[in-house]
Order: C-alpha cells, then sequence, then structure tokens
C-alpha cells in the first residue's frame, strides 16, 4: 500500500504542474483570468491514472494556496471518509460511457437523466462527481471522445529565459580512468529565444550530471520561466519536479514520440556533432585522454564557435541575444545556497526501534520520538553529514552520523573518472579553437570589471 505521505506529494506535484504558468511570472488580472479559463478547458492526466478537467474554481484556489504556503500548501489535507464513497454498478457506467460516445456533447448531468428514464439507477443515487471519475478513468470524457486534431506551428520565446529546451545525447565514447571505453554523456539547456546553450560533458546519465548541468545553466543565465524536456526517467524524476515546483519553474514535457516541440535542442545537437567528431578522432588517436581535457576544448568551441558567432535564424549571436533582456521580464537570479536547497534529494526512510536509519550506506541517529515511524529525509548528495528529517509536515533536528562510510552519493562518478591522464599532444583544430577562444577572453577581461558572484563563492559554471 502506498504511504499517505507520498501519495500527498505527488498529488501536490501534479497541481503545481497545472498552475505553474500562473506563477513563473507576475500576471495582471486579465492574463491571470485568460490563462486560468485556458487551463480549465485542458485536459490533464491526473495521478491516478485518469484524464480529468479541473474547473476555474480550484485552479484559483491551488494558486492561493501556493502563494500563501508554497509547494506544502498544495498537498491534500488527510481525508477523514476514506473508503466512504460508493462505488457506481459496472453496468452504469458501461452505459454511461455508450451514451457519451453516441453523442460527445452529452453533459454528465444529461446522461444521469438518461441512466434513471431508462431504469438502469433510482432518481438520486448517480452524483455527478462520482460519475465524471468514472468516465474519465474509462477514458471517455467529453473532451477526450471529442479531441480536435493537432497540427503543429513554428514559434519562438519573446524573451531570454521564457523558456529552455533540455535534452541528453550520447555524444562519444572514451576511456576512463581505468581503460575501460565508455560512453560520454552530453547533457544540454538552450534558451528558446536567444538560442544561447549550456553543455556539458558526463560519465553517467544519471541524477546528480542533470542537477549538475542545471545549476551551472541556471547561475549563469538565471532562472527560466519553463522547463521543456523528454521523458526520460531523469527528466520524470521527483528530484526535478519537486526541484521546479520550489523554484517556481514550469516543468513540461514533450508528448511522446512528439520530438517536433524540441526542435531547437534536437537541432543543436547536430551542431554539436562536428565537435564530437573530431574529438572522437583524437580520442582513438590517443591524443585525448580525460574527460577534463575534453571538456575544456569543448567549453572553447561552445563560446567561440557557437554562442559567439551569429546564429542562421536570429542573425545575432546567442551571446548578444540573451544579453539583450526585456525591462518587463528581468533576469531572475538565484542564490547558490537557495539553489542547493532546492535540488536536495528526498526519500523516505521507516525508522528502526532504537531511533535509527539508514541512507546512501550510512547509519544515522535520529529523535527517538521518531521511532518506528515512516519519515521523509532530505539531503545534498554530495555532502552526506547532513541529513534533514521531516514528519508528517514538521521538521525534525537533522540526523547525527553513527557510521560515515560515504561522504557523498555512491550515485556520484569517482573521483578517479576526474583525475588527469597523461596525453599527446593536441590536434590541430581544437588547439586552434581553445588558443583563440583564450585569447578572446583576455581582450574581454581586459575590457571589463566584474563583481563576484555566488558561483566564485562556490558554485561552479561553464568556463
Amino acid at each position: 500500500m502506498q504511504d499517505p505521505e507520498d501519495t500527498r506529494t505527488v498529488i501536490a506535484r501534479f497541481r503545481y504542474s497545472v498552475i505553474a504558468p500562473l506563477v513563473v511570472r507576475p500576471l495582471d488580472k486579465g492574463e491571470q483570468a485568460h490563462l486560468i479559463a485556458d487551463l480549465a478547458s485542458r485536459l490533464w492526466p491526473a495521478p491516478d491514472g485518469s484524464t480529468i478537467h479541473i474547473h476555474r474554481r480550484t485552479l484559483t484556489r491551488w494558486l492561493a494556496r501556493y502563494r500563501l504556503r508554497g509547494f506544502s500548501g498544495l498537498m491534500p489535507e488527510p481525508r477523514t471518509d476514506r473508503g466512504a464513497r460508493l462505488r457506481l454498478a459496472d453496468d452504469i457506467v458501461a452505459r454511461a460511457a455508450e451514451l457519451r460516445k453516441e453523442d460527445p456533447r452529452r453533459s454528465v448531468k444529461t446522461l444521469i437523466r438518461i441512466l434513471e428514464l431508462e431504469g438502469l439507477a433510482p432518481p438520486g443515487t448517480v452524483k455527478r462527481t462520482t460519475l465524471s471519475h468514472a468516465l474519465c478513468r474509462m477514458g471517455v470524457s467529453r473532451a477526450e471522445v471529442a479531441r480536435p486534431t493537432q497540427t503543429f506551428q513554428r514559434r519562438e520565446s519573446a524573451y531570454p529565459n521564457q523558456m529552455w529546451q533540455a535534452d541528453t545525447q550520447i555524444a562519444l565514447h572514451m576511456p576512463d580512468a581505468q581503460g575501460r571505453r565508455r560512453p560520454v554523456y552530453l547533457i544540454a539547456a538552450i534558451d528558446d529565444h536567444s538560442r544561447h546553450v549550456v553543455a556539458h560533458y558526463y560519465w553517467r546519465d544519471n541524477r546528480p550530471s542533470l542537477e549538475d548541468l542545471l545549476k551551472r545553466a541556471i547561475l549563469l543565465r538565471g532562472k527560466p520561466e519553463i522547463l521543456y524536456c523528454d521523458n526520460g526517467a531523469n527528466w520524470r524524476s521527483h528530484m526535478l519536479e519537486t526541484a521546479c515546483a520550489t523554484l517556481a519553474i514550469d516543468l513540461r514535457h514533450a508528448r511522446p514520440y512528439r520530438p517536433q516541440g524540441k526542435g531547437k535542442i534536437e537541432r543543436w545537437f547536430k551542431t554539436a556533432d562536428s565537435f564530437n567528431h573530431e574529438a572522437q578522432a583524437l580520442i582513438d588517436h590517443g591524443s585525448l585522454g580525460t574527460l577534463d581535457q575534453l571538456q575544456q576544448f569543448f567549453s572553447a568551441w561552445l563560446e567561440g564557435e557557437y554562442n559567439s558567432r551569429v546564429h542562421s535564424s536570429t542573425h545575432e549571436t546567442p551571446n548578444a541575444r540573451l544579453a539583450r533582456t526585456d525591462p518587463q521580464h528581468p533576469v531572475v537570479r538565484i542564490d547558490l545556497d537557495v539553489l542547493n536547497q532546492a535540488f536536495l534529494w528526498t526519500e523516505k526512510r521507516k525508522v528502526t526501534a532504537v531511533a535509527t536509519i539508514s541512507v546512501q550506506g550510512n547509519d544515522y541517529q535520529v529523535d527517538p520520538g521518531l521511532a518506528r515511524r515512516t519519515i521523509t529525509v532530505r539531503y545534498d548528495p554530495y555532502d552526506l553529514s547532513r541529513i534533514r528529517v521531516e514528519f508528517s509536515g514538521q521538521t525534525f533536528p537533522d540526523a547525527t552520523p553513527l557510521v560515515l562510510r560515504h561522504d557523498t552519493s555512491p550515485e556520484l562518478p569517482p573521483k578517479s573518472d576526474g583525475e588527469a591522464q597523461p596525453a599527446a599532444p593536441q590536434t590541430a583544430f581544437l588547439a586552434l579553437v581553445q588558443d583563440h577562444e583564450d585569447k578572446a577572453r583576455r581582450e574581454r577581461l581586459g575590457q571589463t570589471r566584474f563583481a563576484k558572484t555566488t558561483a566564485d563563492a562556490g558554485g561552479e559554471v561553464d568556463k
């Protein structure tokens, strides 16, 4: 049986995904009313697998609760009448589905009246909400039966950070520190308006890699209003959903087998293939030996050969287009501490009779009053010395380490993966690219004075 707290969190994430367009940027009353009406007209896949419409009053209530209490305000209150709702007879639901398919324009109220007139249901015994939920679970809601044919059109965001497209690809293969040939993943986020790209190579396509890339991009460009991504497991993770809800980012996913929405990031990956081809030749020749060296060359190529070059669609460089911000939509900067808090990993743990738990192979002591209870733990995978403890919406003292076998999560890449190895002289093309970017950077630094940022204090951004 699913834990009730887990269910409440899943429902809260679903509710945020619905109202996210209302919270990512300020709206006047007219814009908000228009957007609420649009959201209410859509068909939404609910956490229980059904497809539902959401009334405008419900959307307004969710929005008010989120603004008042944040993500926790979207969690439903525990029900006191659990199990009390009656189940409709199968023949009633089946007949209602037939009537709906005959004429999708029939309302639920009309369906109930027909069922009563046919003698299948005594008057007043079938409730509108109960029958509506049953029809949604069967996939015959009015909006779903009368769904219009979908069309596509070319579009572009109106200003920087309105929307990012993000995705992952296997870029090339290279030997790791132990000499094993492994795939190298390229994770990238492109700004839909400026075409500016932040990207990085990783040994693994997992949660820590995705988290690292998004932190780099947010520290460098500011927070996006919409994050549009693929349907892979990492992009569908609870970690990403919770982080976006905490930072007020509207997380959206492309429909399966519909790549048209991610056209810009898919096109950029084809552009990056020119670099990957050159780099793979060096790796095979033995002239490029470590992931760190690969990233150094790639950073130089990305800045000098892409972000600083005129784009064929915008006729401007991505750097210039990104820098020209809209006064009505200023860049939203996120403090590094707030960013790290948002990306904390969240898991459930069953506390033992002696008030201990195990997290990532380490043992911890928690408040004795939590013995034998299922609690929520939140932690930074890069620092397992601190484990935050929550139960039933209340915060308890941090867990005390008893046996700290791992300082960081075993899911993170081993430190040896990034150790430098001796390499042969670099190839001409990539060496020229890096040399050109180094000279350009020195010229820019000679003309500009920079203030110290949060990234200088402890975060990393692309060079």
